[in-house]
């Protein structure tokens, strides 16, 4: 018979470290990582084809869009997220300017849902983004 052993909680300092020389993409909720799986065809043409109109609507203003390796920090949350597209209007903000790679000012955050996320990017994740004021 196996035992189950308790999950380890980490603390954002440590997965930061962990992400930052990873091969690949997590998110970090409630002191726990987890992996992010890639997306379908379908999930990137949606993002691609958004990502272009966005582009062409924020020409000319102060605003920049990121695709999906761009990191968002819920700061009152304490959650790291990697949105589908991001877009921040005005000086984009960052955790630690050293690295500038967790925005922590967007403006606008869009996810492409799937069938597998779909009820946690509409409920809880949903929820920690309000917490972003910017948005």
């Amino acid at each position: 018979m196996s035992t189950q052993l308790k999950p380890t909680a980490y603390t954002a300092e440590a997965y930061l470290k962990l992400e930052r020389s990873a091969t690949s993409k997590s998110e970090f909720h409630d002191g726990q990582i987890y992996a992010m799986t890639g997306a379908s065809r379908e999930h990137n043409l949606i993002t691609v084809n958004i990502t272009a109109a966005l582009h062409s609507q924020l020409k000319n203003r102060p605003c920049e869009s990121y695709t999906s390796d761009m990191r968002v920090k819920a700061l009152k949350a304490n959650n790291y997220y990697y949105p589908d597209i991001v877009v921040v209007c005005g000086a984009p903000q960052f955790e630690e300017v050293a690295f500038m790679d967790t925005l922590t000012n967007p403006t606008v955050l869009i996810e492409v849902l799937s069938p597998s996320t779909e009820a946690y990017d509409r409920g809880v994740k949903f929820a920690r983004y309000r917490k972003i004021e910017t948005l």
